[in-house]
C-alpha cells in the first residue's frame, strides 16, 4: 500500500476554497478519498505481501547462489550480478521502500494506544534492518525513512554493531507489548491474527541475532546471559516451536499470489550446487529430491539421479558432466507452471524464519556454553532436525511428482556417524551447524550468513572465474547511494573499508 495514501494533499480544497464566500471556513471532505487513514491495519497485507514476495524471489535465485545452494554461471563470477548498479533490486536494498509503510503502520498504532499492532511493525521493522545490515554491513538506520516526519533525506549511515543493539532493544519492546496487548491484529496474513506468533517471531529473531554476533570481541552485551533469558523463561519469551507456528507466509492460488516464480520461464540455468549434493548424499540424506530436481536424463527411468554443479566455473558449468542433461535443477517446490504439469503455485511458502532454525540456534548456545538454562544440547538439535523433516513432507506432499520420492527420515538416519550426537565439541558443531544449513534453504540470505559466521559448509569455495579472491563478505552499497547521498555513503567506508565484495562486516571481522 503506499504511504503517501496517509497524508492526502490539501491543494484541491485550498484551491476550491479561494473561489468561494468569505462565509466558507470548512474544506468539503471527498469520502471517497480519504486524507489519512484511521485503521493502521489497511497497511499491514501489503507490507507482507510486497516484502516477503520480493523476500522470497530472491531466495530462490540470487540469494540460493551466494548460500552456495543452487549453482548458476552468471552469479558465481561475483562480477556482474554483484555490481551497484544491481545491489538496489537483487539484495534487498528496496526494503526501504516498504519500511516507510511500516514506520506509518508502526506510528499510529503507537498513537491509538494499540499495542500488539505496534508489536507487529517493530518485528518486521527489525526483520527487514536484520536483513539487510547483515548483507551491506553499515546502512542508514536511526535516520533512515525519517523524511517525512524529520525532513532527513540524506540519513547518515550507523555502524551494524549498533544496529545490533538498537535491534535487539526494538525486539525487546515488541515481546513486552505483545504480551500485554488486547487489539486485534485482523489483517495479518503471515501470523493469522495471532499475537502469540508475533512474539515467538520477536525472541526467535534475537536469537538469531544473538548468535550471529557471538564470536564478535568487546560486545557491549552479554550474549549469552541473554540468550540464557530467552531459553530459561519460555513464559515470558516464548519461541517457535513447531513448524505449524514459524513466520512463513502461505502463497495462495489466486493470481499475483502465488508463489513468486510460479509463473517465470523453465528454469534451465540453476542446478543443485556440488556442495549441496556433497553434504546431502554424505549423510544418506532423503531430502535431496526435496532440495532439487532428479536430472533430465534419469526422468521416467523409476530410478531418479541427483547431479550437482560446481559455482564459480563459469561457461564451463554448460558442459558440467555432459551437460544440462546430467544435472539436477532446482526444487520441485519452486518449478515454474510453464513446463512442468506437477508444480503447485503453494508447495513453497515465503520462509521468514523456521522452527528448525531456533531450534539449531539453542543447540549450538547450549553446547558452546552461552546457554546455561533450558534443555540439553542434543535435545533441541534432534528436534530441529525432525521439524525440518515434518516441515519439507508437508510442502513436498502437496506435489503429485511423475517421480518416485521419499524425504522421510528413518531410525538408521540418525544413528550414522554423521548425524548422531556423538564426538568432540567441534565435531557436535558442525553437525548442528550443517543441519542448521540446510534448514536455512530458501530462507533469503541466511544460509550466506551463517557460512561467513561458521564456514560450515567447508566445501565452499570461489571457482576459476571467479572475479574476486574469496567467496562474498558483503554486498556492495547500491549506485543510488553514491550518487544521491554521497557524503554518507563515503564517511561509511571511511569507517567500515572499501565498498566491495571482500570486506567483511563487524560480527564477521
Amino acid at each position: 500500500m503506499n504511504s503517501k495514501l496517509l497524508f492526502g494533499s490539501v491543494a484541491l480544497g485550498l484551491l476550491f476554497s479561494a473561489g468561494c464566500t468569505k462565509r466558507f471556513d470548512t474544506i468539503n471532505q471527498n469520502p471517497n478519498q480519504p486524507d489519512h487513514i484511521n485503521n493502521e491495519q489497511l497497511f499491514l497485507p501489503s507490507i507482507i505481501k510486497n516484502s516477503v514476495r520480493n523476500y522470497s524471489y530472491i531466495s530462490q535465485f540470487g540469494a540460493s547462489v551466494i548460500g552456495d545452494y543452487y549453482a548458476n554461471q552468471y552469479n558465481s563470477g561475483w562480477d556482474d550480478a554483484f555490481t551497484a548498479s544491481q545491489t538496489e533490486g537483487s539484495f534487498l536494498w528496496n526494503f526501504f521502500g516498504v519500511l516507510r509503510d511500516v514506520e506509518n503502520f508502526r506510528i499510529l498504532s503507537n498513537q491509538k494506544g494499540d499495542k500488539n499492532n505496534e508489536g507487529v511493525g517493530l518485528v518486521l521493522r527489525s526483520w527487514m534492518f536484520q536483513v539487510m545490515t547483515d548483507n551491506y554491513g553499515d546502512m542508514p538506520y536511526s535516520q533512515a525513512v525519517q523524511g517525512k516526519t524529520s525532513g532527513i533525506f540524506h540519513p547518515a549511515y550507523d555502524r551494524q554493531e549498533d544496529i545490533y543493539y538498537a535491534l535487539m532493544d526494538s525486539l525487546k519492546r515488541a515481546n513486552t507489548l505483545l504480551a500485554t496487548g488486547t487489539d486485534p491484529i485482523n489483517s495479518d496474513i503471515l501470523m493469522g491474527g495471532s499475537a502469540l506468533r508475533w512474539q515467538e517471531f520477536a525472541n526467535s529473531l534475537r536469537l538469531r541475532l544473538l548468535m550471529r554476533m557471538s564470536n564478535v570481541t568487546g560486545a557491549k552485551i552479554d550474549v549469552g546471559a541473554e540468550m540464557s533469558a530467552i531459553a530459561g523463561d519460555p513464559s515470558t519469551y516464548p519461541v517457535f516451536n513447531s513448524y505449524n507456528d514459524q513466520a512463513a507466509l502461505q502463497f495462495l492460488t489466486d493470481n499475483g499470489f502465488e508463489f513468486p516464480a510460479y509463473h517465470n520461464s523453465p528454469i534451465g540455468d540453476y542446478h543443485l550446487s556440488t556442495t549441496l549434493e556433497t553434504n546431502l548424499k554424505l549423510l544418506n540424506d532423503p531430502r535431496i529430491a526435496y532440495f532439487a530436481m532428479p536430472t533430465p536424463a534419469s526422468l521416467g527411468t523409476g530410478t531418479p539421479v541427483y547431479a550437482g554443479v560446481p559455482n564459480g566455473i563459469g561457461t564451463s558449468e554448460t558442459t558440467w558432466n555432459g551437460g544440462a542433461n546430467n544435472q539436477s535443477q532446482e526444487a520441485p517446490i519452486l518449478m515454474p507452471v510453464a513446463g512442468y504439469s506437477f508444480s503447485s503455485p503453494i508447495a513453497a511458502q515465503g520462509m521468514l524464519m523456521s522452527c528448525a532454525e531456533v531450534q539449531f540456534i539453542l543447540a549450538e548456545g547450549k553446547e558452546r556454553g552461552l546457554i546455561t538454562t533450558g534443555s540439553d544440547a542434543e535435545t533441541y538439535y534432534l528436534k530441529g532436525i525432525q521439524d525440518q523433516f515434518s516441515y519439507d513432507s508437508s510442502r513436498f506432499a502437496l506435489l503429485t511428482l511423475p517421480f518416485p520420492a521419499n524425504i522421510t527420515a528413518s531410525p538408521a538416519y540418525y544413528s550414522q556417524p554423521g548425524v548422531a550426537y556423538t564426538g568432540t565439541t567441534d565435531e557436535k558443531l558442525y553437525k548442528i551447524r550443517i543441519q542448521r544449513w540446510f534448514s536455512m534453504f530458501y530462507t533469503g540470505f541466511e544460509g550466506w550468513s551463517e557460512w561467513r559466521r561458521t564456514g560450515v559448509p567447508k566445501e565452499t569455495m570461489i571457482g576459476p572465474s571467479s572475479a574476486i579472491p574469496e567467496w562474498p563478505r558483503r554486498i556492495r552499497y547500491p549506485l543510488s547511494e553514491q550518487t544521491v547521498n554521497t557524503t554518507n555513503y563515503n564517511a561509511a567506508i571511511a569507517v567500515q573499508g572499501p565498498d566491495d565484495l571482500v570486506t567483511r562486516v563487524w560480527w564477521n571481522k
